[in-house]
């Protein structure tokens, strides 16, 4: 814009400005305009979408948090299992050595 008010202000300041020399240029800043209107429509779309990664990837965070949560407990649960099945066979064993003797 500023460029095409300089062209503009030049222009003017010249002796005789060229025939359609303003009209050029007037067409010059609304297409301009248009440019700059679309630019900024991609700002906005580009921010939301930004907004909505943000919030997605709070989401994944959340999830992963659960996930290791589960895991976790999972961990636990096999290390309880094993230490029954562990004493469960020793038991067995205790049994079976009874019976014998």
């Amino acid at each position: 814009f500023r460029e095409l008010i300089e062209i503009l202000a030049i222009s003017r300041n010249q002796k005789l400005p060229q025939p359609g020399e303003e009209s050029q240029i007037l067409e010059l800043l609304i297409q301009r305009d248009g440019e700059f209107q679309e630019l900024m429509k991609l700002a906005v779309d580009q921010g939301k979408i930004h907004h909505e990664m943000q919030l997605l990837e709070k989401v994944v965070e959340k999830r992963d948090s659960d996930i290791q949560q589960l895991q976790k407990q999972l961990k636990e649960a096999e290390h309880i299992l094993a230490t029954a099945v562990y004493q469960a066979k020793e038991k067995l064993k205790s049994i079976e050595k009874a019976r014998k003797g």
